[in-house]
């Protein structure tokens, strides 16, 4: 009982010095949430274009061969049959000019007719070529698009090594800025609780005078660091979850269309809130605790 009492006495004087700093209190927050925000952002923008690379990964990992329209059908076998050496080749298929009409006139979705006013068929036959990896359609392409009867080629595996190179950009550029975040948090918090020190040293000498001890007169400054990191990660989570959830719902329908899907934010809603109050509570106290050991001679 004597140890609860205590650590109401501890947050109750915690809660004071945060009234008794207002500003610099809400500054301190502002910045915890600020740093929280900018990380939130930077890691649903890697978890989502990782996802986006593992299911398009499956859906794109082919090489389409675009053939001439003159070509003999000997040539073609001889192509699949070349194209058939290469490892890891899951499928080879030839698709025939009006196949491709067709694929292209269902593509459409109702307005097919359009390729009716056509004086010709357009649209050239070709082979799809589907691999295990991106680093065997690479392969086959330098082998295989300066054949005879080869046109051009069509593969978008470089999508993925855009959305890959835009996802490193991400880590950098965000973790950089994260990291200076943290440091002009933790300063910030530093100062604080150093002008909390120096309002209280009257008091704290009493305190230290009448026999309390280390912990029990560091206490409140610690919790006061927690609480800017309570109080900053509820901020940040909540404009990370409703802004999160807008980008949700603006591109979610569009990318359904195309059988993709990025996170749920409901799904997510739970554990982004505890790594946000983790995070602000331990850059909270570590800057609380530099500053104790810094200014307070206890």
């Amino acid at each position: 009982m004597k140890k609860f009492r205590q650590f109401i006495n501890v947050l109750k004087d915690a809660f004071k010095g945060m009234w008794r700093n207002k500003a610099m209190a809400i500054a301190s927050t502002v910045s915890i949430a600020a740093m929280l925000i900018l990380f939130g952002m930077v890691f649903l923008s890697v978890l989502n274009v990782n996802s986006l690379v593992y299911q398009t990964t499956g859906k794109i990992d082919k090489v389409i061969f675009y053939l001439n329209d003159d070509i003999k059908e000997d040539r073609i076998n001889e192509l699949i049959s070349e194209i058939a050496e290469h490892e890891n080749v899951k499928n080879i298929s030839y698709v025939s000019k009006e196949e491709a009409k067709e694929q292209y006139r269902e593509s459409l979705e109702g307005k097919g007719y359009v390729l009716d006013s056509l004086k010709r068929n357009v649209f050239p036959a070709s082979l799809v070529v589907v691999m295990d990896s991106l680093e065997e359609s690479e392969t086959i392409i330098d082998d295989i698009k300066d054949e005879d009867g080869i046109e051009s080629y069509n593969f978008h595996g470089d999508i993925i090594n855009k959305m890959l190179s835009v996802e490193r950009g991400i880590k950098i550029l965000g973790l950089g800025i994260v990291s200076i975040l943290v440091f002009v948090s933790v300063v910030i918090i530093n100062n604080t609780i150093k002008i909390a020190v120096s309002n209280r040293k009257r008091e704290i000498s009493i305190m230290k005078y009448l026999g309390a001890t280390d912990s029990y007169i560091r206490g409140p400054f610690l919790i006061e660091g927690c609480l800017f990191g309570v109080f900053g990660a509820c901020i940040s989570y909540f404009a990370i979850y409703k802004g999160y959830g807008i980008i949700y719902d603006k591109f979610m329908i569009e990318l359904m269309k195309m059988d993709l899907f990025i996170l749920n934010p409901k799904f997510i809603n739970i554990d982004i809130f505890i790594m946000f109050l983790a995070i602000g509570v331990c850059v909270g106290y570590l800057g609380s605790l530099f500053s104790t050991k810094k200014f307070l001679d206890v």
